[in-house]
């Protein structure tokens, strides 16, 4: 599927975003910065997607004349394409860099250690959520700027009362420390269980279906995905890694809802008073888990409060942004 927006801002215009996966956070800093997003997402395989994304793309950046190009990285093949492509067609190319890119230029295997390091090096700029990352990116060689995501448009956002469950945000990859979820689990307060988003996948998933008090949602629409989190008593998103904003941050922010993360200084910046912090250990876990379940309007409130407070701070930063990249 491909979805073009029209708006553009006058500063770095005319301008475009593109990306090759469908993803969150490109398409809510897109509606906020009002750039043109197009956004490929065609299923098949590895080879058949690269060969026809970026016959796709080098259409539009020949045919119409672009000052600034926005690129989502991984793919890497997107990013070189775009970096190699701006020698001839004179554009600033602003790569959105998720956290994989900086942790594969930094320690990858070689080539993909070389080929990450290119596209840092390269770029006129690198966008990155945190001001930890942006010390990676300077130390690398790049020239780094910081835009968290934005609180996201949940849509249409249903009335409902909470219930006993606790929903675990996750889309079952390496950096989830779903073991202590699922140790966790025996020892939530009573009336709690959890409930685990996204299709499982990997070791775990057989022990997860297994375990008492744990349910697997699997694949579910949008609709019923924001009903759930609605629906919530706690919303958990746990990562190993210290630079990583979760996904479920941003959503818990936009619905209001008790918030319990990983304690790391990357979080506590992004949400302060907001959330509740927990080491990746079943105990801390639960522990947390239980005192925003005691006072779920409480912690309710202060999520309400960080995510009022965030959208100020937000604009800010998205203003330094775009004026950053205008004057380069």
């Amino acid at each position: 599927m491909i979805m073009v927006s029209t708006a553009q801002p006058h500063d770095i215009a005319p301008t475009c975003w593109i990306t090759w996966e469908r993803h969150r956070r490109s398409r809510s800093l897109t509606q906020e910065l009002r750039i043109p997003l197009l956004e490929m997402s065609k299923p098949g395989g590895r080879t058949l997607r690269y060969f026809r994304d970026s016959l796709a793309t080098l259409r539009r950046l020949v045919g119409r004349r672009h000052r600034t190009v926005f690129v989502q990285v991984p793919s890497l093949v997107l990013g070189h394409l775009a970096i190699l492509s701006s020698a001839l067609l004179r554009f600033r190319v602003v790569v959105d860099a998720h956290n994989a890119v900086i942790e594969g230029a930094e320690r990858g295997r070689f080539p993909l250690r070389s080929l990450y390091r290119f596209v840092v090096r390269h770029a006129d700029l690198i966008v990155v959520t945190n001001s930890s990352l942006a010390q990676r990116v300077r130390r690398l060689g790049g020239r780094p700027g910081i835009l968290p995501d934005p609180v996201p448009q949940m849509g249409p956002v249903p009335e409902a009362a909470s219930t006993g469950e606790v929903v675990v945000i996750s889309t079952w990859a390496s950096d989830e420390p779903l073991d202590a979820i699922l140790a966790a689990a025996p020892r939530l307060p009573p009336g709690l269980s959890f409930v685990i988003t996204g299709r499982p996948k990997g070791p775990l998933a057989d022990v997860a279906r297994r375990t008492e008090r744990v349910r697997l949602s699997g694949f579910v629409s949008e609709e019923e995905y924001i009903s759930m989190l609605v629906r919530a008593r706690v919303v958990v998103d746990l990562t190993t890694r210290e630079d990583c904003l979760v996904c479920g941050a941003y959503e818990a922010l936009a619905l209001g809802r008790p918030l319990v993360v990983s304690d790391s200084a990357a979080l506590r910046e992004l949400l302060r008073e907001g959330a509740l912090f927990a080491s990746n250990e079943p105990e801390a876990v639960v522990s947390a888990i239980a005192e925003a379940s005691a006072d779920e309007t409480k912690w309710a409130a202060r999520c309400a409060a960080r995510r009022d407070a965030y959208v100020h701070e937000w604009r800010a930063a998205a203003e330094k942004l775009l004026s950053d990249i205008a004057a380069s």
